[in-house]
């Protein structure tokens, strides 16, 4: 049966685990889809940023080339003030954000250093110092920088052919004749605490200015940047994008040029992330874009999310179809369980009452030889032998009455005690806490009871004994542990009559066993056997001055 609802589930798990499988596959796929989409929209945005970039440095590097154009077209008649107007009607500010200024340096030899140094004091009207000291045959100082702002006046005279970088894009740009551009550098104008990576491009021109007649037939027009002004004014020209730009020179790496990430992106934002080059005047830039959690939001799954709730709601209507049909055929192996149960019960139940039925015969069959041999005449024999199978009927009825197979101890004593009895007496002669005993337990105390009250009532305790009914009589009991097994002792204790005992009952002055008092009485031979025998358990009676006690001990079945 087992086996056949395994089988009969597999079908239907089948089918739950491909529905699963076909919703999963559709919203894999649908989410790719999304991905796709996502990846190439970011790249239009990473070409949009790069593209401006480019742009703008394209400006900047014509800018250069127009004041080269005027500087060689004026035939070296271009003074510092003309320069400077030059410059200020270009309004870099406001058309060329990013743009320190435009400037003029000289090619000189070092030893014209002090003559340098006082052409460029008296063209500026004030004084200007080379530096810094360098070991270089030629020096290359700054000899115009508009426009005049504090940062760009802090530049004049200073020598960049000293410093290696410079030097570097210096010559670069002479030997080709083209816009270079250097590699990260700080520049001159950095004298605030908020400094910035910065770079240079220099264009050469053969032409010197008016009162720089020291200087040599070679020069640069040249543009210092921060680059960190340079890539915001270029983001701030574009609307709001959901990105960070990360900027370096692939010749100089170790010296990022810009960041605008504020902490790390996230793993699934950074495996999204976007590099392009660039060539700058001559140098490799590395543009590394990264979005940021504003680019992927609900609506960018809004497809993937609808076919996986699509999915769900398939997988639901079938998972609904195959339990309602799941629940049919449970029903139906459960109802053929059911039949099959019901028929094992009620063969189980039928060899258990027919062995009851074998039980209780064989134990009618001993009291009643017992009976027959003990019974003085026919009237007698019914007498005592229909008591004690009325004892057996209470003790099974008392089985029965709960609907269960155990029985009250103290209920069964009161039935037994109540019949001889006023059932106030017998309230105040009982006394112990509740107990619950088996069925077999339940017919051996009924038996016994019957017996002992039978003996009661012959000689002392009952009203054929001559004395007030259930005077001298007690009945207690206490539960205790025996070997960590529950046991229950019960004792019953006759006041002693006036006279002496008779019959089964022998005054003795200590107590002795039952079993070596008139072993030939059926009433000890039936208690014996019932306590000793069928539970296992303890049977002692004893004589006294004072009276009889019978102490009856044997183990629960189940407290």
């Amino acid at each position: 049966m087992k086996a056949d609802r395994s089988l009969s589930r597999l079908p239907l798990l089948a089918a739950l685990v491909a529905t699963l499988i076909l919703g999963a596959a559709l919203t894999y796929a649908t989410a790719r889809l999304e991905d796709r989409a996502a990846d190439a929209r970011f790249d239009r945005l990473a070409d949009l940023v790069v593209g401006s970039f480019q742009q703008r440095m394209t400006q900047h590097v014509a800018l250069l080339r127009a004041t080269r154009s005027y500087i060689e077209a004026e035939n070296g008649a271009v003074s510092a003030s003309e320069f400077s107007d030059y410059v200020s009607d270009l309004r870099l500010s406001e058309n060329s954000a990013g743009i320190q200024g435009i400037g003029y340096a000289p090619l000189v030899d070092a030893s014209a250093r002090e003559i340098i140094a006082a052409q460029l004091s008296r063209q500026q009207g004030r004084t200007i110092t080379l530096r810094p000291k360098t070991d270089q045959t030629s020096l290359a100082p700054i000899a115009m920088l508009e426009p005049q702002d504090t940062r760009n006046t802090r530049a004049l005279g200073f020598d960049m052919y000293a410093e290696p970088v410079r030097r570097a894009a210096i010559a670069e740009a002479l030997r080709t004749g083209e816009a270079r551009a250097s590699g990260p550098v700080e520049l001159v104008q950095e004298i605030t605490a908020d400094k910035q990576v910065g770079f240079l491009i220099y264009l050469p021109t053969r032409q010197r200015l008016a009162g720089v007649e020291a200087a040599r037939r070679e020069a640069v027009v040249y543009a210092p940047f921060r680059a960190g002004d340079l890539n915001r004014a270029v983001l701030a020209d574009l609307p709001a994008l959901p990105l960070t730009v990360r900027v370096i020179d692939l010749g100089a790496p170790g010296t990022p040029l810009f960041d605008s990430a504020t902490d790390p992106a996230p793993r699934h934002l950074a495996l999204r992330a976007t590099v392009r080059e660039v060539d700058v005047a001559g140098r490799r830039w590395q543009f590394t874009l990264t979005p940021t959690p504003q680019f992927l939001t609900i609506r960018d799954r809004s497809a993937a999310i609808t076919v996986g709730a699509l999915s769900l709601l398939l997988l639901g209507a079938v998972a609904v179809a195959m339990m309602n049909l799941r629940r049919l055929l449970e029903a139906a192996h459960r109802a053929a369980e059911l039949a099959e149960r019901q028929a094992a019960d009620r063969a189980l139940l039928l060899r258990e009452m027919q062995h009851r039925i074998k039980n209780h015969i064989a134990r009618i069959q001993a009291i009643s030889r017992q009976t027959a041999r003990g019974a003085a005449d026919l009237s007698e024999f019914e007498r005592v032998f229909g008591g004690r199978l009325a004892a057996m009927a209470k003790a099974q009825d008392a089985l029965g009455r709960d609907g269960g197979e155990r029985a009250d101890l103290r209920a069964l004593l009161h039935n037994e005690l109540a019949q001889v009895l006023d059932t106030a007496v017998v309230d105040r002669i009982l006394v112990g806490p509740p107990v619950s005993l088996g069925a077999r337990e339940t017919q051996a105390v009924s038996l016994v009871a019957h017996e002992l009250m039978t003996n009661a009532m012959k000689y002392g305790a009952g009203p054929r004994g001559g004395r007030t009914a259930g005077d001298g009589l007690t009945i207690s009991w206490k539960t205790t542990r025996v070997d960590g097994t529950p046991w229950i002792l019960i004792t019953w204790f006759e006041q002693a009559a006036m006279s002496p005992a008779t019959t089964d009952r022998v005054s003795a002055p200590a107590p002795q066993p039952a079993s070596a008092l008139n072993p030939g009485g059926f009433g000890s031979q039936l208690i014996e056997a019932l306590i000793e025998g069928d539970l296992g358990g303890r049977f002692v009676r004893t004589f006294a001055p004072e009276g009889m006690t019978v102490e009856i001990a044997f183990p629960l079945s189940d407290m």
